[in-house]
């Protein structure tokens, strides 16, 4: 009878800590780039202004990286850009999704997305566009 007294508390204890202990999963922005290896502009993203920010979020920022030179990445990319209605004159590359929105360029890129991981990391996070999961 005392060793099922004890194996009772012992299992209170575990569940109690396992239950009570556990803190709330981080919000994390998900956003996807495409991107050239040739583009000087992809390079200015990539080495430039991705860097500080990864460094800055952590695993609270992840960015799934796609080379259009990739065929399958490319259809995806045109389809991608079908799906949010992207008009001919925003048609290039870098081009980063995010939530609902979408960047272009080494201009736009670092202007806006810092903005918008906070927007969103305040609002619980962000998963990958549907379409690009």
């Amino acid at each position: 009878m005392r060793q099922i007294l004890i194996a009772v508390f012992i299992l209170t204890l575990l569940v109690g800590c396992s239950s009570g202990g556990t803190t709330p999963a981080k919000p994390v922005v998900r956003a996807v780039l495409f991107y050239s290896e040739t583009c000087p502009h992809c390079h200015i993203v990539m080495e430039q202004v991705l860097p500080p920010l990864q460094k800055q979020y952590g695993d609270q920022l992840e960015i799934r990286m796609l080379a259009v030179s990739d065929q399958a990445n490319y259809e995806l990319w045109l389809k991608v850009m079908d799906a949010y209605g992207i008009p001919d004159n925003r048609r290039g590359v870098p081009m980063l999704f995010i939530g609902d929105q979408v960047l272009v360029g080494s201009g736009e890129i670092p202007e806006r997305l810092p903005g918008l991981i906070e927007e969103y990391l305040k609002a619980g996070g962000v998963d990958y566009p549907d379409i690009l999961k």
